[in-house]
């Protein structure tokens, strides 16, 4: 927020009120740098194509981008997840999404995962529910632990 007042000098004087952050003032300088700390930064800089993509995701595609952040690879998943009929076809796509270096086996048992993909299974005739498709997830992982031994 900046307010500018006027002293007695007819010189403006300006107020900043800073909240969080490192914040550097430097009146004289020439140049400013920003610096931005994040990982969607710079793919979103490089990949214009894809930031309109981006934009317009629905909300609940944005959760499910934040498990599988490349917009093709996102709705390719939401794709074979709203073609499941049953909690284990469902858990055989959570399966596959294991290969996603943001997904892992603590996450795709977890509540919160699973409430993301959830409102992409429109087709699931029985077994909607978080437990459910959390023992069914679990079924498939213990299956994948034993085929890769």
């Amino acid at each position: 927020m900046e307010t500018e007042n006027t002293n007695m000098n007819n010189k403006p004087e300006i107020e900043i009120n800073i909240f969080g952050g490192t914040n550097i003032i430097a009146p004289v300088a020439t140049t400013a740098v920003q610096n931005f700390h994040g990982d969607r930064f710079a793919e979103v800089a490089h990949h214009p194509e894809d930031s309109e993509s981006i934009d317009n995701l629905s909300d609940t595609e944005c959760q499910l981008f934040t498990y599988v952040p490349d917009v093709k690879k996102m709705r390719e998943y939401v794709r074979l997840i709203s073609s499941c009929t049953t909690a284990h076809e469902l858990a055989e796509v959570v399966g596959i999404m294991l290969d996603e270096p943001h997904i892992r086996k603590d996450t795709v048992v977890k509540a919160a995962f699973i409430e993301v993909i959830l409102p992409f299974a429109s087709q699931l005739t029985s077994g909607a529910k978080v437990d459910n498709v959390r023992q069914h997830i679990n079924n498939v992982l213990a299956t994948l632990g034993k085929k890769r031994k």
